[in-house]
């Protein structure tokens, strides 16, 4: 019996090596921890825009181009959550991130309260695949869930004020 010598390419120890963490606060940060961080910067921005236009008593929203603005800044973050949830992972804390955006490109894809509703307690019930143990990752999951419950109470809201 003859015996083959082993061959390991370079490449191969590059895969068995655990994934290197993410601080999003520090400069090492990746290029899907850079788009979640403008993604839930653009749907804190959404949510600011809804909320204006929810309080417009005195002024018509139609002619001063919230609306579209509104619409505009809803179209950006499902571009980025997009981008997030389609770029491979290169870290460890990309996958509750990716996870993250999903779940958010989702919800602001809903079409009932109902359907926002069940994507909220879907991250609640699925909580330990939206968590991480690096910090600064851990502060924009934790950041992005507090959007959820925002864009979860925004869409209850509209309901009870949509004519019957």
């Amino acid at each position: 019996m003859t015996i083959a010598p082993v061959i390991t390419r370079s490449s191969a120890a590059k895969d068995l090596r655990p994934a290197l963490p993410c601080p999003i606060s520090d400069e090492g940060t990746t290029p899907i921890s850079r788009t979640f961080t403008e993604l839930i910067d653009a749907v804190e921005s959404a949510i600011e825009l809804e909320r204006d236009l929810s309080h417009s008593m005195s002024w018509d929203p139609a002619t001063s181009g919230f609306a579209e603005a509104a619409e505009n800044q809803w179209q950006d973050c499902l571009r980025l959550a997009s981008d997030v949830f389609s770029a491979p992972p290169s870290s460890s804390c990309d996958l509750p991130l990716q996870r993250m955006s999903m779940l958010l490109h989702f919800l602001i894809e809903a079409t009932s309260p109902d359907e926002a509703q069940h994507l909220q307690h879907l991250m609640y019930e699925h909580r330990e695949l939206f968590s991480t143990e690096d910090p600064g990752a851990r502060q924009a999951l934790n950041r992005a869930a507090r959007h959820v419950y925002a864009i979860v109470e925004m869409a209850a809201a509209a309901q009870d004020f949509a004519p019957v």
